[in-house]
């Protein structure tokens, strides 16, 4: 992840923000005082947030878990039979 210096931000604000959209890539802001904050695209954002509500659930966190495995699991043996 990239960082800048706040006082960057402050003068290049479009650029940065065109740069967070068009890389899809999320730019760390660093702060003298230590406060830094993170500007992210927003399907960045939400995709985040539906994460976090998916896995708030533990039994729609386990069934999600296990298909995950369950599809990596198939494409190893995919790979293996086109071998």
């Amino acid at each position: 992840m990239t960082a800048i210096a706040f006082s960057q931000l402050r003068k290049k604000l479009g650029e940065i923000i065109e740069r967070v959209h068009d890389n899809e890539e999320p730019i760390t802001i660093t702060r003298a005082d230590g406060k830094n904050v993170v500007i992210v695209p927003e399907s960045e954002w939400e995709s985040r947030n539906d994460t976090a509500y998916l896995l708030s659930s533990p039994e729609n966190a386990k069934r999600l878990l296990n298909a995950k495995k369950q599809v990596k699991a198939e494409i190893e043996r995919r790979k293996k039979q086109a071998a």
